[in-house]
């Protein structure tokens, strides 16, 4: 799982344009446990009959820190598939094969001071907020992930991002709050217009509900910026890129916090790369396009359009009359590219 999250816009590259990254801050996205003895995560060591709640969630979730761990510094996919579910799976394969093409292995993590939100009863999935501790680095940052009861029985991760720094009191006002259904959370009109709305800021585009979702150097700037500079890159080559959202799926588990509603949003999009009027009749990604690496690719790909799907996560604070909305974090990749 480490390293995999980006919050670039799409990093697909012509024949003609540069290697380099779109944006160049990456964060790292880990997950980390709690310490003690190898627990296994489909069956904690607690009585059956008792509820689960923290203290349940916590063997989760160290035993998913062991397993998923080593997994990532391994770069065993297989392993990693033991432990996670879409779109947490896309993003920690993404991040293998990037490692296997840089020649350099992800570190290991834990997390630190976990806390949950935990839906009453016997759940189907909850909610963590810890601070992680990787490997060889001095970075501690903190992360908000969802947990998910496959039906098999065992706990696999599905949502994760890493939070930016005004965030962390807000995320970790989770701690002892109970979860609710992350699909009943907002009603269908809120789940639709911020859906609609984060899409289109995500690309920068003007609407005429601008005041739905807060303005965020992170949504408005890295990541819109980003696809503009790409906009940018592509027409320079003689070709261009349009990105459509083709579903918006919301987490199985939400939580109400003091200011709003925790909830992640999931967006699959398609970007489509095509010559510009006048442009040469393909287009082409090379090797070296992080697009291509990511998808699992290794030689070049080229066509009279190339479509690259994609999955991006964004974890959302919704307040109560859901305007002004606020984005706490994102991760991107793409999933696959083909060309016709």
């Amino acid at each position: 799982m480490l390293g995999r999250r980006s919050v670039r816009s799409p990093r697909a590259r012509t024949a003609s344009m540069p290697a380099t990254p779109l944006v160049a801050a990456v964060a790292l996205l880990a997950l980390a446990g709690c310490g003690g003895e190898p627990v296994d995560a489909a069956t904690p060591e607690v009585a059956a009959s008792a509820a689960f709640g923290p203290d349940r969630a916590a063997l989760v979730l160290t035993a998913f820190d062991q397993a998923d761990s080593a997994a990532s510094v391994a770069g065993d996919i297989e392993a990693l598939k033991t432990q996670e579910v879409s779109p947490s799976l896309d993003l920690s394969i993404a991040a293998v094969r990037r490692s296997a093409y840089n020649q350099r292995p992800q570190p290991s993590f834990q997390h630190i001071n976990p806390v949950f939100a935990v839906p009453a009863g016997e759940p189907t999935c909850f909610l963590a907020t810890a601070t992680l501790r990787l490997t060889g680095s001095e970075l501690a940052p903190t992360d908000v992930s969802q947990f998910v009861l496959d039906a098999d029985g065992q706990w696999k991760l599905s949502h994760n991002v890493q939070v930016t720094q005004p965030a962390l009191v807000t995320a970790r006002s989770i701690g002892g709050r109970p979860a609710t259904s992350g699909g009943t959370a907002l009603d269908v009109t809120s789940r639709k217009a911020l859906a609609a709305e984060v899409f289109a800021r995500s690309i920068g585009s003007t609407t005429s509900n601008r005041s739905l979702v807060a303005s965020s150097p992170l949504l408005d700037g890295q990541f819109a910026g980003g696809w503009e500079v790409y906009g940018q890159q592509l027409a320079g080559v003689g070709a261009e890129v349009r990105r459509t959202m083709d579903r918006a799926e919301w987490s199985d588990c939400a939580v109400a916090v003091p200011t709003g509603t925790l909830t992640f949003l999931t967006l699959h999009v398609t970007d489509t790369l095509s010559p510009a009027p006048g442009g040469p009749a393909t287009v082409r990604l090379e090797p070296q396009s992080p697009d291509l690496i990511a998808a699992g690719r290794s030689t070049a790909v080229r066509g009279k359009s190339i479509q690259v799907t994609r999955v991006e996560t964004f974890l959302l604070l919704v307040p109560a009359q859901t305007v002004g909305t606020s984005l706490l974090g994102l991760n991107d990749t793409a999933l696959t590219v083909t060309a016709s």
